[in-house]
């Protein structure tokens, strides 16, 4: 296939169907923060069978359509996630058969070997009624391509934070294992768990996946401004700034504007911020 920004802009994104089992919530629950401290009766809630909740991120796990970028020419060694979105309809039903449809929505080209941004869709339903669960827009960088010019309408970009002091600020510690345990939900690029593979995408190391940070930026929200863990969150979204490693600890620095917050995580140990132009609404 000749690369161009039109032949991605067209390419037919698969469907993908899932049934979500309480296992697979209390997996990506436990991959993503919850249940740390067993003791913890809120946080049980998102890892015991028994009344159980799923975590507002988990919509980014369901219905994945795969690594369907591979098959239209890019450079897929050097592709990274760069920015993700999530509006959240309704919690992930358990025992459901889900659905999600997919098209890509823009291909912003920064020219060759300065490489190009892909945005795509993902909208995820109920394969009966059709119900809304949730609407996921993922931009990934194509750090090896460019040059193919640029098709279709990009998202609006994520705001900045703001430029003062965070209202709240929360520090999580992630396992040295996460990576092996978060590819369990699926997501299986060697980039997480094999050093010759990170290596040859430019890493000295694997790397943690963007959406394992996500998902504990969610936690780490929740965490921080309900300790009963009762709050749920109606959208989350924001651009990986900078890899993180298993093992580092993400300062989750937030400022609050009622049902509203901003946030960016930071790893003081090399001074870097990893997530940047954070939103999150809770619901």
């Amino acid at each position: 296939m000749t690369l161009s920004a039109q032949s991605i802009l067209d390419f037919p994104v698969p469907q993908a169907t899932h049934v979500v089992t309480a296992r697979d919530a209390i997996l990506y629950a436990l991959s993503v923060g919850y249940g740390t401290n067993p003791l913890d009766e809120n946080a049980l809630n998102y890892v015991y069978e028994r009344d159980l909740v799923t975590a507002p991120t988990l919509a980014n796990i369901v219905a994945h359509p795969g690594p369907w970028m591979q098959q239209t020419g890019v450079d897929w060694a050097r592709l990274v996630h760069s920015e993700h979105r999530l509006a959240i309809h309704r919690p992930v039903p358990l025992d459901v058969p889900l659905i999600s449809r997919s098209r890509v929505l823009s291909v912003v080209d920064r020219g060759v070997e300065k490489g190009m941004f892909v945005s795509f869709e993902r909208m995820i339903a109920t394969v009966d009624s059709d119900e809304p669960i949730a609407t996921i827009v993922q931009t990934n960088a194509c750090r090896g391509d460019g040059g193919c010019g640029s098709a279709g309408l990009a998202p609006e970009p994520l705001s900045k934070v703001p430029d003062r002091e965070p209202d709240v600020e929360f520090n999580v510690d992630i396992p040295g294992n996460a990576a092996l345990l978060y590819r369990l939900n699926g997501d299986r690029n060697p980039l997480h768990v094999d050093p010759r593979a990170a290596g040859s995408s430019g890493f000295d190391r694997p790397i943690l996946h963007g959406l394992c940070s996500f998902g504990y930026a969610g936690y780490a929200i929740i965490a921080a401004i309900d300790p009963g863990m009762a709050t749920g969150l109606s959208a989350i979204a924001a651009r990986f700034s900078a890899p993180i490693f298993p093992g580092e600890t993400i300062t989750l620095q937030m400022w609050r504007n009622d049902a509203e917050i901003r946030f960016r995580g930071i790893v003081a140990s090399r001074g870097v911020t990893i997530l940047d132009n954070g939103m999150a609404r809770l619901s």
